[in-house]
């Protein structure tokens, strides 16, 4: 091996590194999750809180996703659980709780009951009724 090439192959992860450090990767084109005005919230946010509704989310986790003595609270449980975990609880099921993985309006809209859950755990979405956003 010739030694400009493996003086380049030390200094390249070097220099990425520093890099990174004075201009860290910025998510330039993220969206945010959801958009809240007071008790309004975006179409795929209020589409979340529909299912959770619908689909008797709160039987088990209360109507405000708080929980109870036998069934986690969400609030605390989304600050720790990422998209994909979450997804996976859904589709497959964790502990009590049975896979959602055929119920097509849960798996068409797992995203949206994300954006949903996720914001009433950063305490951006308030508990009880929710408008869409116009």
């Amino acid at each position: 091996m010739n030694k400009i090439f493996r003086n380049k192959t030390r200094i390249m992860p070097f220099a990425i590194m520093i890099g990174l450090v004075l201009f860290p990767i910025q998510p330039v084109f993220a969206q945010p999750l959801y958009k809240v005005e007071g008790s309004s919230v975006d179409k795929a946010t209020f589409n979340g809180w529909n299912i959770y509704r619908t689909e008797a989310c709160g039987s088990c986790h209360g109507a405000t996703g708080e929980g109870n003595v036998s069934n986690p609270n969400l609030l605390h449980s989304m600050k720790n659980l990422t998209k994909e975990q979450f997804q996976r609880v859904l589709v497959e099921g964790r502990g009590i709780m049975y896979s959602f993985r055929d119920n097509k309006t849960v798996v068409d809209g797992i995203d949206d009951l994300y954006a949903y859950l996720k914001g009433r755990s950063d305490g951006a979405i308030p508990a009880g009724d929710l408008t869409e956003m116009k």
